[in-house]
C-alpha cells in the first residue's frame, strides 16, 4: 500500500521536495525508499502520486508521477459531536473521518463531562490526518470551534437536513434521509449520558428531527460513524 503524506501545497513543478515533520516521520519511521512509489496530498483535494528520487536527514525529493484532484464528496457530511474523555474522542474522529466526514463541531453538551481546552483542535486535526493516512483520503474534515445547543439551531435549523441521534426516537435514519432537500446533512450525537429534554426541545424546535440507528444503542464515539456509514449508504457514496 503507498503510504500518504500531507503538504501544505503540492505546488506545479514536476518535482516537490518535503520538509519537516511529514518529511522527519517518512525518512526515520516509514523509512521510505528511493524509488518507492507513494502519495502526497494537500488536504484540500489535490493529490499527487510519485517516485522517492532522493532522501535526507529530515527532507525527501519525489518524482512525480501523476496528479489530480479528489472525486467530488457530493453533499457535505458535518457531525456535531459532544464531548467525550480524550481516548473515546480520540476515537470517534478517527472513525468520523474514516466515514467521510465533511466537518466535525465539537459541542459542549449539558451532559458532557469532559470541557473543552485550547489544546484540543490541534489535536483533533492531528487525530483526523492520521486516519485520513491510514485510509489514504486526499481531503481533510474542517475541525471548528466548539458549538452550543442555541448555535446549532440557529445555524442549523430548518431548511437544512438536521438529524439528530436518539435511542428513543421514532423515525428511522433510513426514513428521515428519504426526505433531505439541499444544503448539508447535519448529525448531532450526545454524550454518553445522553441529551436532555431541553436540548432535544430546542433543536426539536428548530426544524431538526430525531432519528433512530437501530435497536441497539451505540456509544457516544460510535454513533456518528454508523450513521454515517447508513446515509453513505443510502445515498449511494457507497
Amino acid at each position: 500500500m503507498q503510504s500518504l503524506f500531507f503538504l501544505p501545497s503540492l505546488g506545479d513543478l514536476e518535482s516537490i521536495t518535503v520538509v519537516g515533520d511529514e518529511a522527519h516521520h517518512a525518512v526515520k519511521v516509514v523509512r521510505i525508499q528511493i524509488g518507492e512509489e507513494l502519495l502526497l496530498a494537500d488536504g484540500t483535494g489535490a493529490w499527487a502520486r510519485g517516485a522517492v528520487e532522493s532522501t535526507g536527514k529530515s527532507t525527501f525529493t519525489v518524482k512525480v508521477l501523476e496528479r489530480g484532484p479528489a472525486s467530488e464528496a457530493g453533499v457535505e457530511l458535518i457531525v456535531v459531536q459532544a464531548l467525550m474523555k480524550s481516548e473515546r474522542a480520540k476515537e470517534a474522529i478517527e472513525l468520523l473521518t474514516v466515514a467521510g466526514v465533511s466537518r466535525i463541531i465539537p459541542w459542549q453538551s449539558e451532559r458532557s463531562i469532559a470541557k473543552w481546552q485550547d489544546d484540543l483542535s490541534e489535536k483533533w486535526r492531528s487525530t483526523s490526518m492520521a486516519a485520513a493516512k491510514q485510509s489514504r483520503r486526499f481531503t481533510l474534515p474542517q475541525i471548528e470551534p466548539p458549538i452550543s445547543t442555541s448555535q446549532i439551531a440557529q445555524r442549523y435549523g430548518s431548511p437544512s437536513n438536521l438529524f439528530i441521534l436518539h435511542e428513543a426516537a421514532t423515525l428511522k435514519i433510513s426514513q428521515a434521509v428519504k426526505d433531505i432537500g439541499v444544503g448539508p446533512i447535519v448529525l448531532v450525537v450526545g454524550p454518553e449520558g445522553g441529551l436532555t429534554a431541553a436540548e432535544l426541545a430546542t433543536l426539536g424546535a428548530s426544524g431538526g428531527k430525531i432519528v433512530l440507528l437501530g435497536e441497539q444503542v451505540f456509544r457516544s464515539a460510535h454513533a456518528g460513524f454508523a450513521a454515517l456509514s447508513a446515509i453513505s449508504a443510502l445515498l449511494g457514496r457507497w
